[in-house]
Protein backbone atom coordinates (compact mmCIF):
# COMPACT_ATOMS: atom_id res chain seq x y z
CA UNK A 1 0.00 0.00 0.00
CA UNK A 2 1.29 3.50 -0.80
CA UNK A 3 2.13 6.06 1.91
CA UNK A 4 -0.83 8.35 1.25
CA UNK A 5 -3.24 5.41 1.49
CA UNK A 6 -1.63 4.32 4.77
CA UNK A 7 -2.12 7.83 6.21
CA UNK A 8 -5.71 8.01 4.95
CA UNK A 9 -6.53 4.58 6.38
CA UNK A 10 -5.03 5.59 9.75
CA UNK A 11 -7.14 8.78 9.79
CA UNK A 12 -10.26 6.72 9.05
CA UNK A 13 -9.46 4.31 11.90
CA UNK A 14 -8.51 7.09 14.34
CA UNK A 15 -11.81 8.86 13.67
CA UNK A 16 -13.87 5.66 13.59
CA UNK A 17 -14.98 6.33 10.01
CA UNK A 18 -16.13 2.95 8.72
CA UNK A 19 -18.01 3.80 5.52
CA UNK A 20 -15.10 3.25 3.10
CA UNK A 21 -14.16 -0.02 1.42
CA UNK A 22 -10.50 -0.28 0.47
CA UNK A 23 -9.36 -1.78 -2.82
CA UNK A 24 -5.68 -2.12 -3.69
CA UNK A 25 -5.15 -1.93 -7.44
CA UNK A 26 -2.16 -3.71 -8.93
CA UNK A 27 -1.01 -0.95 -11.27
CA UNK A 28 2.15 1.04 -12.00
CA UNK A 29 1.09 3.84 -9.61
CA UNK A 30 0.41 1.53 -6.65
CA UNK A 31 -3.17 2.85 -6.50
CA UNK A 32 -5.51 2.32 -3.59
CA UNK A 33 -9.22 3.10 -3.94
CA UNK A 34 -11.42 3.94 -0.98
CA UNK A 35 -15.05 3.54 -2.09
CA UNK A 36 -18.16 4.81 -0.37
CA UNK A 37 -21.42 6.71 -0.96
CA UNK A 38 -22.64 10.18 -0.08
CA UNK A 39 -26.26 11.11 0.38
CA UNK A 40 -27.44 13.98 -1.80
CA UNK A 41 -31.15 14.81 -2.10
CA UNK A 42 -32.02 11.40 -0.65
CA UNK A 43 -29.89 9.55 -3.21
CA UNK A 44 -26.73 7.55 -2.57
CA UNK A 45 -24.04 8.81 -4.98
CA UNK A 46 -20.96 6.61 -5.35
CA UNK A 47 -17.66 8.19 -4.37
CA UNK A 48 -14.06 7.08 -4.55
CA UNK A 49 -10.87 8.47 -3.06
CA UNK A 50 -7.95 7.56 -5.33
CA UNK A 51 -4.55 7.59 -3.66
CA UNK A 52 -1.40 6.54 -5.48
CA UNK A 53 2.30 7.26 -5.88
CA UNK A 54 1.69 10.26 -8.14
CA UNK A 55 1.55 13.83 -6.89
CA UNK A 56 -2.27 13.80 -7.20
CA UNK A 57 -4.91 12.68 -4.72
CA UNK A 58 -8.39 12.53 -6.22
CA UNK A 59 -11.86 12.46 -4.76
CA UNK A 60 -14.42 11.50 -7.46
CA UNK A 61 -18.22 11.38 -7.38
CA UNK A 62 -20.59 10.06 -10.01
CA UNK A 63 -23.22 12.82 -10.04
CA UNK A 64 -25.39 11.58 -12.92
CA UNK A 65 -24.98 8.26 -14.70
CA UNK A 66 -25.54 8.31 -18.47
CA UNK A 67 -28.02 11.19 -18.49
CA UNK A 68 -26.30 13.48 -20.97
CA UNK A 69 -27.35 13.06 -24.59
CA UNK A 70 -27.34 15.06 -27.82
CA UNK A 71 -30.58 16.82 -26.86
CA UNK A 72 -29.39 18.19 -23.50
CA UNK A 73 -25.61 18.24 -23.97
CA UNK A 74 -25.24 21.96 -24.74
CA UNK A 75 -27.36 22.99 -21.75
CA UNK A 76 -25.52 20.57 -19.45
CA UNK A 77 -22.12 21.79 -20.64
CA UNK A 78 -23.20 25.40 -19.96
CA UNK A 79 -24.23 24.51 -16.40
CA UNK A 80 -21.03 22.52 -15.85
CA UNK A 81 -18.87 25.35 -17.22
CA UNK A 82 -20.60 27.85 -14.93
CA UNK A 83 -20.03 25.60 -11.91
CA UNK A 84 -16.40 25.04 -12.91
CA UNK A 85 -15.76 28.78 -13.14
CA UNK A 86 -17.48 29.38 -9.80
CA UNK A 87 -15.86 26.64 -7.70
CA UNK A 88 -12.09 26.56 -8.12
CA UNK A 89 -11.42 23.37 -6.20
CA UNK A 90 -14.04 21.28 -8.05
CA UNK A 91 -14.24 20.23 -11.65
CA UNK A 92 -17.41 18.82 -13.12
CA UNK A 93 -16.81 16.62 -16.16
CA UNK A 94 -19.20 15.36 -18.82
CA UNK A 95 -17.82 11.97 -19.85
CA UNK A 96 -17.96 10.53 -23.34
CA UNK A 97 -20.67 8.07 -22.26
CA UNK A 98 -22.96 10.77 -20.84
CA UNK A 99 -22.06 10.74 -17.15
CA UNK A 100 -21.52 13.82 -15.03
CA UNK A 101 -18.59 13.39 -12.66
CA UNK A 102 -17.31 15.69 -9.93
CA UNK A 103 -13.54 15.58 -9.41
CA UNK A 104 -11.59 17.17 -6.60
CA UNK A 105 -7.84 17.00 -7.09
CA UNK A 106 -5.43 17.71 -4.25
CA UNK A 107 -1.77 17.85 -5.32
CA UNK A 108 0.66 16.71 -2.65
CA UNK A 109 3.72 14.60 -2.07
CA UNK A 110 3.77 11.55 0.19
CA UNK A 111 5.44 13.58 2.93
CA UNK A 112 3.02 16.51 2.95
CA UNK A 113 -0.19 14.51 2.34
CA UNK A 114 -2.82 15.48 4.91
CA UNK A 115 -5.71 13.00 5.02
CA UNK A 116 -7.79 15.54 6.92
CA UNK A 117 -7.66 17.83 3.90
CA UNK A 118 -9.31 15.06 1.85
CA UNK A 119 -11.92 14.76 4.59
CA UNK A 120 -12.57 18.53 4.46
CA UNK A 121 -12.83 18.45 0.67
CA UNK A 122 -15.40 15.64 0.90
CA UNK A 123 -17.46 17.79 3.28
CA UNK A 124 -17.17 20.78 0.94
CA UNK A 125 -18.16 18.58 -2.03
CA UNK A 126 -21.26 17.41 -0.15
CA UNK A 127 -22.18 21.04 0.53
CA UNK A 128 -21.54 21.95 -3.12
CA UNK A 129 -23.68 19.10 -4.42
CA UNK A 130 -26.49 19.87 -1.98
CA UNK A 131 -26.50 23.42 -3.39
CA UNK A 132 -26.26 22.45 -7.08
CA UNK A 133 -27.67 18.94 -7.54
CA UNK A 134 -31.22 20.02 -8.36
CA UNK A 135 -29.97 22.49 -10.97
CA UNK A 136 -27.86 19.79 -12.61
CA UNK A 137 -30.66 17.19 -12.54
CA UNK A 138 -33.18 19.69 -13.88
CA UNK A 139 -30.90 20.52 -16.79
CA UNK A 140 -30.34 16.84 -17.60
CA UNK A 141 -33.95 15.68 -17.40
CA UNK A 142 -35.83 18.67 -18.88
Amino acid sequence: MNKKAEKFEKMLKDNKIECFQKEEVKDELNSVLFRSFMEIEGLQLPVVVILDDSIYSIFRTLVIGKGVNEKNKNDVVNVVNTLNSTYKSFKYIVSENGEIILDVCVPCTDDNFDPNLIRVMIDVAIKNLNENYRKIVKTVWE
